[in-house]
């Protein structure tokens, strides 16, 4: 293993942490700029010539690049062994110019905060042992010197501890703040579906329940009558689609009014309410391990773009069977909706609920792909990235939570591991 090797984190900062300590990182690298441009001054000012000049320069481009860009390139910066060794080299020499004098303290102090921050506190340490033995040996011999030097080197030390602890500090309060985030944002989508089912109840699902009776009175009133068998015929159906309405209206209120958590339950109850809408058989197969690299947010998505398909699958497919598969490969969640219909049109190839879940794809950092069944019919795979591990704890109700809805403990029962046919109700 070489040495640049043995400098590398073994743990590659993830994107929460990256924006977490960004401020933090660039007000560190400003400092360590301010220094060296003291030292510059200083160095012209002593003659110290091309040599201590050049040291200076030599280290901007290893705190001006990082405070340029960080938020592109931090990562890269954090797991770059090279780059990290070269800090390292680089702040040693750095200081040699200005040896002695407070500007040393404040670049040490700045720089060992900076690589507990990056490295963590193991390797930090690591790195800190050229810059705590430099302090030991740059203030000379004597009682003073000793204790300037090993005071030096303990606040070398301390701070890279600081960084290390203020890191950590920095990317819980992230996580805290998406946590409220996530929070508000589930309340809120809470309410506006409670709303939309209350709007739903008081006006649509109440004038087709009212309508549905007026209609079979119609058609009843009529058969009475003797009227012409087409007359009857036409009202009968008329009744039969406003019913149809009215079934898919208060199917779509119990959607609304679930509290969704996870992916198996929501997805085998969404299956088994399209199947009773359509009569079209499903059989549904969900992975034992989706629940888990789905997170909270990624389950509230596959069941949006288990429900899109399946309506694109209503309207268009003519099919008589559908396969549902929701797995979980590599850290990814896929979801596979299968039909034995007629096939992908050209003319739906635009259609909005190809745009809606290419669009919900993207929002996941996914993507979509529609193509011929293998036995006919279409096969639309859609592929959801891991949520980042840094998303928060589920607030109640949600994919996360462990407590039942009547506040008492438990745990969502697995429904996945196993495929099931989903059959229509027989009235």
């Amino acid at each position: 293993m070489g040495f640049s090797e043995l400098l590398a984190p073994k743990h590659p900062m993830d994107p929460l942490t990256q924006r977490a300590i960004g401020s933090t990182v660039r007000l560190l690298c400003q400092v360590r700029l301010v220094v060296l441009a003291f030292a510059l001054v200083l160095a012209l000012l002593d003659g110290a010539g091309w040599l201590g000049v050049s040291l200076v320069m030599l280290a901007a481009p290893f705190s001006f690049v990082p405070a340029l860009n960080w938020d592109a390139r931090g990562r890269a910066y954090a797991r770059n062994g090279i780059l990290l060794a070269g800090d390292v080299v680089v702040a040693v020499v750095t200081l040699l110019p200005i040896a002695g004098s407070p500007l040393m303290a404040i670049y040490a102090a700045a720089t060992a905060a900076l690589w507990g921050l990056l490295a963590g506190p193991l390797l930090g340490l690591v790195m800190a042992v050229p810059l705590s033995l430099h302090q030991l040996t740059v203030y000379g011999d004597g009682v003073r010197g000793v204790v300037t030097g090993t005071a030096g080197a303990a606040l070398v030390v301390v701070m890279t501890w600081t960084g290390t602890v203020l890191g950590r500090r920095l990317r819980r309060q992230a996580l805290t703040s998406v946590a409220l985030v996530a929070t508000r944002e589930h309340e809120a989508a809470l309410a506006e579906r409670l709303r939309l089912a209350r709007d739903l109840h008081d006006t649509v699902a109440g004038d087709l329940a009212g309508l549905a009776l007026a209609t079979r009175g119609l058609a009843d009133r009529l058969d009475r009558e003797g009227s012409d068998p087409s007359t009857i015929r036409l009202a009968r159906e008329l009744s039969d689609a406003v019913g149809v309405a009215h079934q898919h209206t208060r199917a779509t209120l119990g959607e609304l009014r679930d509290d969704v958590s996870g992916v198996a339950g929501p997805v085998t109850d969404l299956a088994r309410r399209w199947t009773e809408r359509t009569g079209i058989p499903t059989q549904l197969s969900v992975g034992p391990g989706v629940d888990g690299v789905a997170g909270v947010g990624r389950a509230q998505h596959v069941r949006a773009l288990v429900a899109e398909l399946l309506e694109n699958v209503r309207k268009h497919a003519d099919a008589s069977r559908v396969e549902i598969v929701v797995s979980e490969t590599d850290g990814t969640v896929e979801v596979l909706v299968s039909d034995d219909g007629a096939g992908l049109s050209r003319d739906l190839a635009g259609g909005y609920g190809m745009h809606g879940v290419r669009e919900r794809s993207a929002l996941c950092g996914g993507d979509a792909t529609w193509s011929p069944g293998a036995t006919g019919g279409t096969a639309v795979r859609v592929v959801l990235p891991h949520e980042p591990a840094d998303q928060p704890t589920a607030a109640p109700g949600t994919a996360q939570d462990a407590t039942g809805r009547d506040g008492t403990a438990g745990t969502v029962p697995d429904r996945a591991a196993t495929s099931r046919a989903v059959t229509p109700k027989v009235a």
